[in-house]
């Protein structure tokens, strides 16, 4: 549970850097998007996906570590199976949309 409840909260980082993505895409041409998205340039995109992803870890790491140390699973398996469920409701719920 606290994977994919961890997974709810990495969407917003995730969707962050998926449209700073388009964003650069559309600065080097190869991609349209509505102009007034980037009318404050795309270093806006950049600073807020940042922060975005500092939160997300400063809150993801310490209970990581805490439910890590309270499982049976190896290092490896906690750490891929988490890495799993943070995506996964990005994946399910929001890519099919960014992806139109």
């Amino acid at each position: 549970m606290l994977g994919l409840g961890l997974g709810w909260l990495c969407r917003y980082p995730l969707v962050w850097t998926c449209l700073t993505g388009r964003a650069v895409a559309w600065q080097a041409g190869w991609a349209s998007i509505d102009p007034t998205l980037v009318d404050d340039g795309v270093a806006v995109f950049f600073v807020l996906v940042a922060v975005l992803w500092a939160l997300f870890v400063l809150v993801a790491a310490p209970l990581n570590v805490l439910a890590r140390r309270a499982t049976s699973l190896s290092g490896r398996q906690w750490w891929g199976t988490s890495a799993v469920l943070w995506v996964a409701p990005f994946a399910v719920l929001d890519l099919p949309g960014l992806l139109r």
